[in-house]
């Protein structure tokens, strides 16, 4: 799990919560390699280099859409 949801577990009163957001990021990462094709190869080494990275997200409730 990534450090939001550590930092969630650790937050909240609702585990129920912190397991629907974790759910939520196993669903978005399913619609991201479908859309680049269902099929991703990454090296390790590209992995492992995005240890201090951070991906912002956002939603737009007036279009029902996800930005990253």
């Amino acid at each position: 799990m990534g450090r939001g949801i550590d930092l969630a577990k650790i937050l909240s009163s609702n585990p129920e919560g912190v397991q629907a957001l974790d759910d939520m990021k196993d669903q978005l990462l399913i619609v991201l390699v479908k859309a680049l094709g269902s099929r991703v190869t990454i090296p390790k080494l590209t992995l492992d280099n995005t240890q201090s990275d951070s991906l912002m997200m956002s939603y737009d409730p007036l279009f029902g859409t996800f930005e990253f």
